[in-house]
């Protein structure tokens, strides 16, 4: 974990053969938060984009390199005070060594935070 105690995962579940959804909590107390920003934090699209990274390498059990990102978009601000808690869908498709990835990253309510579409290749 490049970001040492930034969320916890609490639950994960496998959807189909290609797909799991991963439930975390971000650690509103992590040091991220006092420099973006204090008295308002949000959490960071790169810090997004590394839990993204560490639970495709959980679910494909290799160490990845992100080769390419396409249609990110970071729609909801998320404030760990107010939205600790994220639901990861991810979509998995196996091309050589590569590994495209369709990720949406919601709230509990539902509400989209974050999509993309990502490139991983075994390291």
């Amino acid at each position: 974990m490049l970001l040492q105690d930034f969320y916890t995962i609490l639950n994960k579940q496998p959807i189909d053969e290609n797909s799991i959804r991963v439930v975390i909590k971000l650690n509103k107390l992590h040091s991220i938060f006092k420099g973006h920003f204090p008295e308002l934090p949000i959490t960071p699209g790169v810090g997004m984009l590394q839990i993204l990274k560490e639970i495709s390498e959980d679910h494909i059990q290799t160490s990845l390199h992100m080769e390419r990102l396409s249609n990110v978009k970071f729609l909801t601000l998320v404030d760990p005070n107010v939205n600790a808690t994220l639901s990861f869908h991810l979509n998995f498709q196996k091309e050589n060594k590569h590994f495209n990835v369709k990720n949406n990253t919601t709230f509990e309510d539902g509400t989209t935070v974050f999509k993309c579409s990502a490139v991983f290749i075994e390291k």
